[in-house]
């Protein structure tokens, strides 16, 4: 386990050929947001408020997984009716994008890195990218509706890999939660945390600024990386 900073060593981040990006919680910040969506649906069910587990839960699975884990058994269906009248605008005002990713993703692209994300949001995605200026980076944008089996399902993972001809040691995952992890475990890939030193990652990322310099250092003079 590394920090990313500017004395790391480069045999953490060598190699890397391809980064792919989990979305909430990496790419932007989206806990408000989650927060008001799902404690909104808990409300008109006549349910309390989120808990602190519910919370780090939704947070981090699929939309439908999600619902089913704050209103289960036959709330499901009532729950899943107030989601298709939710007016999703009302989320903006929650949302923003992490400071300093944007920067990092411009010299990635410029150093010639292969940029990709793995996310368990579903069709929001494009829109999201949008919101937050950062349409371009990435291919492929696999979602969880792209995939039989979403995150902490490797076929995600296996997708971009195989789209751009890539070994597991050649990709670094970065990820914020329990589910990210396991999903590079699941499929081999190199798995840098961010903003959470309880993860298992070989390198800990506290912000973009940072990584973005120990990587422009690792990579100093290579032009090209591949």
């Amino acid at each position: 386990m590394a920090l990313a900073n500017a004395h790391i060593h480069p045999d953490f981040l060598s190699g890397v050929k391809c980064i792919i990006f989990d979305c909430d919680g990496v790419l932007i910040d989206s806990l408000q947001a989650n927060i008001y969506y799902y404690g909104n649906i808990k409300e008109q069910l006549g349910l309390p408020p989120l808990t602190e587990s519910e919370i780090e839960y939704v947070h981090m699975h699929t939309h439908r997984d999600a619902i089913m884990h704050v209103a289960p058994g036959e709330l499901f269906e009532k729950a899943m009716e107030i989601t298709r009248g939710f007016d999703s605008s009302s989320l903006v005002q929650y949302l923003k994008r992490s400071e300093g990713v944007r920067e990092f993703l411009s010299w990635l692209r410029s150093a010639g890195f292969k940029l990709a994300v793995n996310t368990s949001r579903a069709e929001s995605m494009d829109f999201i990218l949008k919101l937050m200026d950062l349409e371009g980076f990435f291919f492929p944008v696999i979602t969880s509706d792209k995939v039989v089996a979403p995150k902490p399902h490797p076929e995600g993972m296996f997708t971009i890999l195989n789209e751009h001809g890539l070994r597991p040691e050649e990709v670094a995952y970065i990820g914020d939660s329990k589910v990210d992890e396991r999903t590079a475990q699941a499929s081999g890939v190199r798995f840098w945390a961010y903003k959470d030193m309880k993860l298992d990652a070989e390198v800990h990322i506290e912000s973009f600024w940072d990584i973005k310099a120990a990587m422009q250092r690792c990579y100093k003079g290579c032009g090209q990386v591949f």
